[in-house]
């Protein structure tokens, strides 16, 4: 099925762009410079596609791509 036969509910759009800008926001100036929203949306996007729902899930998708797995889980748990 080609991306533009995808459909997802409101509730799904407003938790990946809340996890999209969750995510960008807790990047630090020099992370955001070797990553990339898109990038960041993509992950999201993939995710979602797969069936993920979690808001906290697909923030921790985002920010797996753009950091280490180890400094994801100590600079978001503050944030959720």
């Amino acid at each position: 099925m080609a991306a533009e036969d995808k459909h997802f509910g409101s509730e799904t759009v407003r938790d990946m762009q809340v996890a999209l800008d969750l995510a960008w926001s807790s990047l630090s100036p020099e992370e955001q410079s070797q990553s990339s929203k898109t990038l960041l949306a993509t992950r999201i996007l993939n995710a979602a596609e797969a069936g993920e729902r979690s808001p906290a899930r697909l923030l921790l998708l985002a920010l797996m791509s753009a950091r280490p797995p180890s400094s994801c889980y100590s600079k978001t748990a503050d944030s959720l």
